[in-house]
């Protein structure tokens, strides 16, 4: 590797490979005099937002075993100036759950054994610290649980500090919440499940006035686990939606402009700045992890790939949309559906509200148990944990407005609609033909085949076909469909000459430079019961006001076209739908 200017080592999460190779380090041990404030934290965030990273720094930090190589895994950052009294006075125990083999058969086993190989390489690292006698009482119990209580009571009886450091704590368990697997869930967060005893192991020895364990910081993705384990935040205490930790992971904007600043300098990056900002901030950007913050924050793993492959490739990646990110589909899909995973349920309603409107109205639970997750709150709020919506830093009805926080979260979104929407058909043999419509309509302009397939998916989904808000499913289900491939960039309601646009669909034009066309599309829609003469005249009305309304937009969409991408024509769309039937397409 070349150690003549700092590289930027993607997918990594260990501190000290990114300070010994020197590596680019976005410096977050600013906040470590301010962790310290709190002895027990448990910190939710999206995947791929550094979390791990975060821990990595804090064990080196911490552990006393690194106290003598301070100097040289700290150069260059906030805290080499600044340590604090507690800096390397920690025996350090790192568990990442990720690590629990789910592919056994046996979790219970799977997670003893991963347990208790970490807690005895553990006691290898700091044997000169402790005592025979604490060594071969661990090493008699068999339950990771009494191993791990043994262990934190013979160091304090010791003298010597414990810091648990506990990375992805609800990483195997997520992986359960879907229908099908609830039951080893619910038999493993219960009373007397093995997942359960373990946290309440914890919970005692974060009990007291005098703990055995020193101090605990956790991580997850949701709040959903550890409600179940330890009805609620007994064990740590909740900093995720905190002010004053907004950023501590993900970038901000100063962060991303000074590393883009820095590739420039050492000319590893040709990019134009301004246009190449607007990018990053447009799919990596916004997300608030506070109902009071202003500043959003960048994904880390959106920014870092971003930048890897534009100064390996130079140019600006083909795919903007970094697939690490991707989620659990099928434990998501589970959750529009009642149990049996035929009909869909009220939480339906909200994904069409969000793809529709790009916001949905909600106070975030921190906490609510697996049982309860489908209740439409918690449905949002999990939503919102995922990195699936974030808040806008507004609020209207006594609630806060939670919205799609990047355009890479809204191609996710999509993803998870579709999968929602593809239950029924049981092949998936329409995405090949979805996609050759969608290819005619933005290089040959003809759209009328791609509308006409959408309105023939429709009609093979009985239970979206048979749903009751008719109008906002049918706008709903021509969003999702016209984003199964990448041509466009969509927004919907978007204001325009002091309107809103339903649908407007701009060419994704650095990734197909040769596109011809860009569309603007009002959607009607004309009750199912409504017929004979007074269809007709209703249906008169409707194209009436949607060419009204189109003639508003367009002009401004235009000047806009002319600027953003001057070779691109912009084609207006009516569309009015009878029920699920399309009945006038222009």
């Amino acid at each position: 590797m070349d150690k003549t200017y700092k590289n930027i080592l993607y997918g990594i999460s260990s501190f000290a490979d990114v300070s010994l190779d020197n590596a680019y380090y976005v410096d977050k041990t600013i906040y470590v005099p301010e962790l310290e404030k709190t002895r027990f934290s448990f910190f939710i965030r999206p995947r791929r937002f550094g979390k791990s990273m975060l821990l990595s720094m804090l064990g080196l930090y911490y552990g006393l075993e690194f106290k003598d190589k301070f100097e040289t895994l700290f150069k260059d950052t906030w805290i080499l100036n600044n340590p604090t009294d507690e800096r390397g006075k920690y025996l350090v125990l790192y568990l990442d759950f990720s690590g629990v083999l789910q592919s056994t058969g046996d979790l219970q086993k799977s997670f003893n054994k991963y347990c208790n190989d970490e807690i005895t390489d553990f006691m290898r690292v700091y044997k000169s610290y402790l005592p025979d006698e604490i060594i071969e009482n661990v090493n008699s119990e068999q339950n990771s649980g009494e191993k791990l209580n043994s262990l934190a009571f013979g160091i304090k009886a010791s003298g010597q500090k414990l810091y648990i450091f506990i990375d992805e704590y609800d990483n195997f368990t997520n992986s359960l919440l879907s229908e099908e697997s609830s039951k080893i869930y619910e038999q493993i967060t219960r009373q007397n499940g093995f997942f359960k005893d373990f946290f309440r192991i914890l919970k005692k020895l974060t009990s007291g006035t005098n703990p055995a364990l020193s101090r605990l910081f956790m991580t997850g993705v949701s709040p959903v686990t550890l409600d179940d384990v330890s009805s609620g935040f007994n064990i740590g205490f909740n900093i995720s939606m905190m002010l004053n930790y907004n950023s501590l992971v993900g970038f901000t904007e100063k962060d991303v402009n000074d590393m883009f600043d820095y590739y420039i300098s050492i000319g590893k990056l040709n990019l134009p700045k301004k246009e190449t900002m607007d990018i990053l901030r447009k799919w990596y950007d916004n997300y608030r992890f506070s109902s009071d913050s202003v500043e959003g924050v960048y994904n880390t793993d959106g920014v870092l790939y971003f930048l890897h492959h534009s100064i390996m490739n130079c140019k600006v990646p083909n795919d903007l949309i970094d697939y690490n990110l991707r989620i659990d589909y099928k434990k998501l899909q589970d959750l529009v559906y009642y149990d049996k995973g035929e009909t869909l349920n009220g939480n339906f309603d909200i994904l069409t509200e969000i793809i529709n409107n790009d916001f949905t109205l909600c106070n975030v639970k921190s906490s609510f148990s697996f049982s309860v997750i489908k209740q439409p709150e918690n449905y949002k709020s999990f939503l919102y944990f995922l990195g699936l919506l974030t808040f806008s830093g507004k609020e209207s009805q006594g609630k806060s407005i939670l919205q799609i926080p990047n355009e890479t979260i809204r191609h996710l979104v999509y993803e998870y609609i579709k999968e929602v929407l593809r239950k029924p058909y049981g092949r998936v043999d329409w995405l090949g033909a979805m996609i050759d419509n969608l290819s005619e309509m933005a290089f040959l302009g003809d759209y009328k085949p791609a509308f006409e397939y959408i309105e023939h998916l429709l009609n093979q989904h009985t239970s979206v076909r048979d749903f009751v808000n008719g109008e906002n499913v049918i706008k709903m289900f021509n969003i999702v469909y016209l984003k199964v491939n990448d041509f466009y960039i969509t927004y919907t309601e978007r204001e325009a000459n002091k309107g809103y646009a339903d649908i407007i669909l701009f060419p994704y034009i650095q990734r197909y430079p040769d596109m011809k066309y860009a569309y603007l599309i009002e959607i009607k829609y004309i009750k199912r019961n409504v017929k004979g003469k007074k269809l007709k005249a209703e249906l008169q009305e409707k194209i009436d006001d949607a060419e009204l309304k189109i003639d508003k937009y367009l002009e401004e969409m235009r000047e806009y076209g002319k600027i953003h991408f001057p070779t691109v024509e912009i084609k207006p769309i009516i569309l009015v739908y009878h029920g699920w039937k399309i009945v006038h397409i222009s």
